[in-house]
């Protein structure tokens, strides 16, 4: 007996919603389908407005948007559902990121899961990170749970290193993890990925434009240097693993600020935003593994940022010594690797496993998700009682 699980994520750029239906056994699982969709441009608005710096928050804004955002998920996953024969049994969705804040262990992720069942009629689960704040991790990255089982069978697929592999996701918020020997395991947020970037393209391009497409404005224009160091000067790069960050920790402000006082031009901006997010990379790696003399052959890209030629080339660059590549290079494609991470996130929780560790910092047993049952809640506890 099997289960299908459609991982659903909408990342912190606001730059739409990815779907990934994969099937499960319980000791294996394949990859079935995705889709792609676009935020809708006056929800979108209405989600980055919320994220402002100082924003004060009524509690009928939250709760407006918390539900509207479900009714957009249901709405969404009904249409792009009706294309595939083999639909999911259960909907795992991440839900919106509003606020990260690890340093008073909450979080906030809106999109109301049970519109999303009433929407749809399935079985939905959400809520991933509450439970490993609960325990004292940091609610992030889950990933790594994922990353590990795509490590495992890269290396015996495609021949890589088996000792030293890593793998660096570059969504919104850029993390790290690393997989050494031994099963070992380092996983932490590196600091900000696309989301300063995506803001400054869609501020030059006068709203045309949602990111810096190819790297274009990035490989045109010349980093501003002392800007960088200024950035890089930043507490949170100081702090070891585990550690985790959301927007609030890297307001567009502080960018703003330092390009400003520094006078940078306007064509190096974007080139200065991307340099950072390289420099921020790079120096996770130089500091909690390569000046430990960890084992590392191979880093490989994932997410969004991965098909930006500007930061594959920076970090080639920066990190000579090990292999960068993307997960594309691998036939995999890398913008779907965090909902794929997602479905297995929403199968964990179905059998009652945590979705954090030593990694975020969790001590002890982390609840691993909420699950609001759906009108198909009795197939569902059937296949799982067959797996």
């Amino acid at each position: 007996m099997t289960i299908r699980v459609l991982g659903v994520m909408t990342g912190t750029s606001c730059d739409g919603l990815d779907a990934v239906c994969i099937e499960l056994d319980g000791e294996s699982w394949s990859f079935l389908w995705s889709e792609q969709a676009s935020y809708p441009p006056a929800l979108r608005r209405e989600v980055l407005a919320i994220q402002e710096l100082d924003r004060k928050w009524a509690v009928a804004d939250w709760l407006n948007l918390h539900g509207k955002l479900g009714e957009w998920y249901g709405r969404t996953l009904n249409r792009l559902l009706r294309k595939h024969s083999a639909g999911p049994h259960v909907i795992a969705n991440h839900g919106q990121t509003l606020a990260h804040l690890p340093g008073i262990r909450e979080t906030l992720q809106a999109g109301d899961p049970s519109r999303i069942a009433v929407e749809t009629g399935l079985t939905v689960i959400s809520h991933f990170r509450e439970g490993d704040l609960a325990a004292g991790g940091q609610g992030a990255p889950l990933a790594p749970i994922f990353h590990q089982i795509l490590g495992d069978s890269l290396k015996s697929s495609k021949g890589l290193n088996t000792h030293g592999i890593a793998f660096q996701n570059i969504g919104g918020i850029a993390n790290t993890t690393y997989l050494g020997k031994n099963g070992s395991l380092m996983a932490f947020d590196s600091g900000p990925g696309n989301f300063w970037i995506d803001l400054l393209a869609e501020k030059r391009s006068k709203g045309a434009q949602k990111m810096d497409k190819n790297g274009k404005w990035a490989l045109a224009g010349e980093p501003d240097l002392k800007v960088l160091k200024e950035l890089m000067s930043l507490p949170y790069f100081r702090r070891s693993p585990p550690k985790s960050c959301g927007r609030a920790d890297f307001p567009i402000s502080l960018f703003n600020q330092a390009i400003k006082k520094a006078g940078t031009a306007s064509g190096n901006v974007i080139a200065t935003a991307t340099a950072f997010t390289v420099d921020s990379i790079a120096t996770a790696y130089e500091q909690f593994i390569l000046r430990k003399k960890l084992p590392l052959s191979h880093v490989i890209l994932c997410g969004g940022g991965a098909k930006n030629p500007a930061v594959l080339t920076g970090l080639k660059n920066r990190l000579p010594s090990m292999e960068i590549m993307t997960l594309d290079e691998l036939g995999l494609d890398s913008q779907l690797v965090e909902a794929q991470a997602v479905a297995f996130w929403g199968f964990l929780c179905l059998m009652g496993y945590p979705l954090g560790g030593a990694w975020t910092g969790a001590k002890g047993y982390g609840p691993p998700g909420h699950i609001v049952p759906g009108e198909n809640w009795k197939e569902v506890l059937e296949r799982l009682r067959a797996i």
